[in-house]
């Protein structure tokens, strides 16, 4: 009994490394402790999935309604979830699974579906707390967690204890289309030095120039290498560039990341969406043939513009507000009606399942 129960020990330690690697940015050790046990208890758990909360959902909300950010619109309250007719902001994630009124199902996904506990959503039906699964959703729909053209202030993570710093990173541009998931701690090493690390301090990179050219390998406690306060550094991932400002000092530090939405299942073409809220699953064709008094009619979703061939459908979708998408000064990405793959129309085109505020003019946390 006894050697099994090292064996299983032993098998838990090889383990470990492969669960660690296997959360995604910003869930993973670059931002957050990245440990296990943070969601998680294998003893006296409150959930069913050993979590320390009764409900996957509550787990989230542990920590997507406590602590606060501007980019997402955090802290969450369950009080703005949507009310059918009434009210709310966001998709709701507790509530039950089956509704006659709004014409969800349970999802056709197995991985979607093996999620519903006691009938009821979770966060984890729609999203995959583990993995970011880029390819999932459209790149527009990637996200970093300091807005292009925004500074944020340093912090001193390394060594502890240490004043909070002042100097400020502002983030230069991000490529979403190509960016890579992860997430980066960037610590200045000595003056007019700096170097980054992917996962939470274990190991690091330094870049060869100030503009960031090229970044190799560093030490375990990093020497760091050059940037100027008057230089863009491209990252180790070059589609991410920032500008560190004047008066850094040593140990100065900015936690960021590149994530997706985390979904569970392919939302390219509005599939996703319509795992559960199946009635909305219309072509043209369905929606044009006329009503019979018992199907439930909705706008085309999974079809390109113009996919009935009359010609009165635009080229490019304009913004919500009525204006031209992306032209000179549209600083409102939020407003933007964007298609899917193959120029689709899509659930998500004219909806968002989070921080909704149905105003075109307001930009959203997103």
């Amino acid at each position: 009994m006894r050697t099994a129960r090292y064996f299983i020990l032993a098998l838990l330690v090889v383990a470990a490394p492969a669960l660690a690697a296997a959360l995604d940015a910003p869930h993973d050790k670059s931002f957050l402790p990245g440990n296990c046990q943070e969601c998680h208890q294998l003893h006296n758990a409150l959930g069913s999935s050993l979590t320390t909360q009764v409900t996957i959902s509550d787990a989230c909300m542990s920590c997507h309604g406590q602590h606060p950010n501007t980019r997402l619109g955090f802290p969450w309250s369950s009080t703005d979830q949507a009310v059918h007719k009434v009210s709310g902001v966001h998709h709701r994630w507790d509530a039950t699974a089956v509704q006659a009124t709004v014409g969800t199902s349970l999802p056709s996904d197995p991985e979607m579906s093996k999620r519903i506990i006691a009938g009821k959503l979770e966060c984890s039906v729609c999203h995959n707390q583990h993995a970011a699964n880029a390819p999932f959703a459209p790149a527009s729909s990637k996200l970093v967690s300091i807005k292009v053209g925004t500074a944020k202030t340093a912090t001193r993570a390394w060594p502890t204890g240490l004043p909070a710093g002042t100097a400020q990173l502002t983030m230069v541009s991000a490529n979403l289309v190509t960016a890579t998931v992860k997430g980066y701690n960037l610590r200045i090493t000595s003056p007019g030095n700096v170097a980054v690390s992917h996962d939470g301090g274990t190991s690091w990179l330094r870049p060869t120039s100030n503009t960031g050219a090229a970044w190799v390998a560093d030490a375990a406690t990093p020497v760091g290498g050059p940037y100027s306060t008057t230089v863009d550094l491209a990252m180790d991932d070059p589609a991410v560039v920032v500008r560190i400002g004047a008066g850094a000092a040593v140990n100065d530090t900015w936690d960021f990341y590149v994530s997706a939405p985390m979904l569970r299942s392919p939302n390219l073409t509005g599939s996703l969406c319509m795992t559960c809220h199946q009635d909305r699953a219309k072509g043209h064709g369905d929606v044009e043939s006329g009503g019979d008094g018992v199907k439930v009619f909705s706008h085309p979703v999974g079809e390109a513009l113009n996919t009935n061939g009359r010609n009165y459908d635009r080229a490019v979708p304009l913004d919500a507000d009525g204006g031209v998408q992306g032209v000179s000064g549209d600083t409102n990405a939020t407003n933007n009606l964007e298609l899917g793959s193959g120029n689709a129309v899509t659930c998500t085109s004219c909806h968002a399942p989070h921080n909704a505020d149905s105003s075109s003019i307001t930009e959203d946390a997103r």
